[in-house]
């Protein structure tokens, strides 16, 4: 199959890999009989060129039908960020939320003075008496990327807040700037973040502690990878800071919130629980 080639969201085209669909549908916890008649089910309906939305849409019909339907929900996590839009505002929250499962203090849309200007920073968070600005960069259309005057406009910005200390005995003081983004970053603001330290946290980057891995591996899961809620009851779930999966599990609130009968809370706990 490597013949085949398959066009990405960006337009750029690459042959075929089965280890990389493997490797995909693996993350959301298939099974791995079920993975391999997934990609079986892949390979009889290539086509030269065929566009990698198609084979998503495929594989998450495919986990649907099978008898882990809810993996889909997992395996359709890059989508469901983007479905935070379409402002930034529910994916400031978001990272806020992953931080904070990982032992960070938060707050979002603070205004700190800089030296010249004052500054909204996204998310303040704090860890170990260390302060952190991190900048959100969201992005609602697949094959978008972050680009080097993100990560220029991240550095100034911090440069005019860490400057912004000077004789100034109640400023907050900066230890660490991070980028952060669902989609890819161009390899220009990756050099660009590494040579100024700028940490960036994107999809796919670094190898260890990037937005996936975050997510995944302690399963913080956005609310808009449900496939037991519509589109609206998402959106009031995220319009009421609710914005992961394992904030609902035992929140009473939120299903008199959300006017769910006793039959959709089981089926909406069954699927949380399987995420």
């Amino acid at each position: 199959m490597s013949d085949i080639r398959i066009v990405k969201a960006s337009g750029q085209a690459e042959n075929f890999s089965e280890e990389k669909l493997l490797r995909s549908i693996q993350r959301a916890g298939v099974p791995e009989k079920l993975r391999r008649e997934a990609v079986e089910h892949i390979r009889e309906k290539l086509y030269q060129d065929m566009p990698t939305s198609e084979i998503y849409r495929h594989i998450l019909e495919y986990l649907g039908k099978s008898p882990y339907p809810h993996s889909g929900s997992r395996y359709s996590l890059k989508q469901a960020i983007m479905d935070l839009g379409p402002t930034g505002f529910p994916f400031e929250s978001f990272i806020a939320s992953i931080l904070n499962r990982h032992g960070y203090k938060t707050e979002t849309d603070v205004i700190l003075p800089g030296l010249c200007v004052s500054h909204e920073v996204d998310v303040l968070a704090e860890k170990d008496n260390q302060k952190i600005m991190i900048e959100c960069k969201f992005h609602n259309r697949i094959g978008s990327r972050t680009d080097i005057k993100v990560a220029l406009y991240v550095m100034a910005r911090y440069q005019d807040l860490t400057v912004g200390w000077i004789n100034r005995d109640n400023a907050t003081k900066l230890k660490e700037v991070w980028l952060v983004t669902n989609t890819k970053c161009t390899t220009d603001a990756i050099a660009y973040a590494q040579c100024m330290g700028i940490r960036i946290v994107s999809w796919g980057y670094p190898e260890k502690g990037n937005l996936q891995e975050m997510i995944e591996k302690e399963k913080l899961h956005p609310v808009t990878v449900l496939t037991t809620l519509n589109n609206l009851q998402k959106h009031l779930l995220l319009n009421n800071h609710l914005v992961l999966c394992r904030d609902l599990a035992d929140n009473n609130l939120a299903f008199d919130l959300l006017k769910l009968s006793t039959d959709d809370v089981k089926k909406l706990k069954e699927e949380i629980e399987a995420l």
